[in-house]
C-alpha cells in the first residue's frame, strides 16, 4: 500500500500527519512518501521521524494584496505541475492531507489521476486550502462535529484530531506523580500558561502582573516562548520582588517545553492557553479545564475565536477574548475553577464527550479502505 501524505506550514498541520503516516507504517506496513513545502517547517519534521520527503513549492494564497501574495501566486502553478509529477512517479493508491497551502497541488494532482483524497479538516472553520479541496476530495474526515455545515455531508467523517502519543501515554500517570516529575509540589493546586511554542506576549504580561493574586492560590508553570523569555523574565522578576519567598518558589518559568509536555498538562488542574485545534484535542483527551485566550484575527474571522467559540457553548472551557484578559479576570477565573469543583467535573465531562483519543487510528482505518485494503462489508459501507 503506497500512500502520499502532506501537510504543511505550521505544526499544528504537520504533526497530525506525521501520526496518521506512522500509524498507517505500524498498522498496514504502508509505504509513505511525504510531500511538503520546500520552505515549511515539515522539511525539518518529516525526515526527523523517519519519513521519505520530497519537496514542491507552495503559494499563500492571502485574502489581501501585497508583494508576498503576488510572489505566492506565482509559485501555484509550479508547485502544481511538481505535484502531478510526484504523483505520477510514486502511484500513490491513495493521498491524505491535512492542510496548509501544500496539500493543495497535492490533492489536486490526486484528483488529475484519480486517486482517493482524504483531507482532514482541524478547526472548526474550514481553511481555504480545505474549502479548495473539497470539491475534489473523496472523504473529508473532521476533528469537530460542528464542521459539517462546511462541506458535503455525503463526504464528511467526524473522527476527531490525531494526538501525539505521548498524550495518550500520560494518561497512566497520575496528577500527583506528573508533578513530582517536574520537580513541582504535588501537593500544591498546578496552574499551566502556554502561549504556544512561539508564545504569547499579553498573555505572559497579563500572567506575570496576576502573580500575586494567583500565588496564594497555587503554582504556576509557566511557558513564556523561547523569543519572548528574557522579557517575560523581567517582567516576572520585578513583580515577585515584592513576595514571600515562599509565594516566590510557586513560580517556575521555562521558554518552551518539548518532551516534558506532555507530562505538564497531566499535572495541571487548570490550564491557560491558545485555542488551537491540536491544543484543545489534546484537553478534551485528558480532561483538562481550560482558560482559553484565542489568538485574535489578523484580517477577517480567527479560527481560534470559532474553536473557542465551541468549546465554549458546550461548557467545555472558560473563554476570554485577547483584549478582555486582564490581571483581574484572570486571577477571578482561576479562583473560581479552583474552588469549585462541582464546575469543573461540568467541564470535564463535557470535555469527554469531545474527546476522540483513537482519531489516528480511525483516521488511518479510513485511508486503509480508500486504498481497498481488505474492507468488509460494514466498511465499504461506512466510506465517504
Amino acid at each position: 500500500m503506497r500512500i502520499l501524505v502532506s501537510g504543511g506550514g505550521t505544526g499544528g498541520h504537520i504533526y497530525p500527519a506525521l501520526a496518521v503516516a506512522t500509524q498507517l507504517q505500524r498498522t498496514f506496513q504502508a509505504e509513505i512518501l511525504y510531500l511538503g513545502s520546500d520552505d515549511g517547517l515539515e522539511a525539518e519534521l518529516a525526515p526527523a521521524a523517519g519519513l521519505p520527503f520530497v519537496t514542491v513549492k507552495a503559494g499563500k494564497l492571502a485574502r489581501y494584496v501585497s508583494w508576498r501574495t503576488v510572489t505566492g501566486l506565482a509559485r501555484v502553478p509550479v508547485g502544481i505541475v511538481q505535484a502531478i509529477g510526484v504523483v505520477r512517479r510514486f502511484r500513490p493508491q491513495v493521498v491524505f492531507t491535512s492542510g496548509g497551502y501544500v496539500a493543495v497541488p497535492a490533492g489536486l494532482a490526486a484528483w488529475l489521476h484519480r486517486v482517493p483524497l482524504l483531507m482532514h479538516q482541524q478547526d472548526v472553520p474550514a481553511n481555504l486550502s480545505n474549502r479548495l479541496l473539497a470539491p475534489l476530495a473523496t472523504c473529508i474526515s473532521l476533528a469537530f462535529e460542528d464542521s459539517r455545515v462546511y462541506f458535503p455531508a455525503r463526504k464528511t467523517l467526524h473522527v476527531g484530531n490525531p494526538v501525539r502519543q505521548a498524550i495518550l501515554d500520560v494518561r497512566r500517570v497520575s496528577v500527583e506523580q506528573a508533578r513530582l516529575q517536574l520537580g513541582l509540589d504535588p501537593r500544591c493546586p498546578l496552574l499551566l500558561v502556554t502561549g504556544g511554542s512561539q508564545g504569547a506576549r499579553h498573555l505572559n504580561q497579563v500572567t506575570c502582573r496576576a502573580l500575586p493574586a494567583l500565588l496564594e492560590r497555587c503554582q504556576v508553570l509557566h511557558i513564556s516562548g523561547k523569543k519572548l523569555f528574557q522579557e517575560t523574565e523581567t517582567l516576572a522578576r520585578r513583580t515577585l520582588a515584592a513576595l514571600t519567598e515562599e509565594l516566590r518558589g510557586r513560580y517556575r518559568l521555562v521558554p518552551y517545553l518539548d518532551a516534558e509536555m506532555a507530562l505538564a498538562l497531566q499535572a495541571a488542574d487548570v490550564v491557560v492557553c491558545r485555542a488551537g485545534a491540536a491544543t484543545l484535542s489534546e484537553l478534551a483527551v485528558l480532561g483538562k479545564p481550560s482558560i482559553l485566550v484565542p489568538l485574535p484575527p489578523a484580517i477577517g474571522s480567527s479560527p481560534q475565536e470559532a474553536n473557542a467559540a465551541m468549546f465554549g457553548r458546550r461548557r467545555a472551557a472558560l473563554v476570554v477574548r485577547n483584549d478582555d484578559l486582564t490581571p483581574q479576570v484572570l486571577a477571578g477565573h482561576v479562583e473560581t475553577l479552583l474552588t469549585s469543583p462541582t464546575y469543573r467535573e461540568t467541564m470535564v465531562r463535557a470535555l469527554s464527550a469531545l474527546a476522540r483519543p483513537d482519531a489516528t487510528e480511525a483516521i488511518a482505518e479510513a485511508v486503509a479502505r480508500l486504498a481497498g485494503v481488505a474492507p468488509t462489508r460494514e466498511e465499504q459501507a461506512s466510506l465517504c
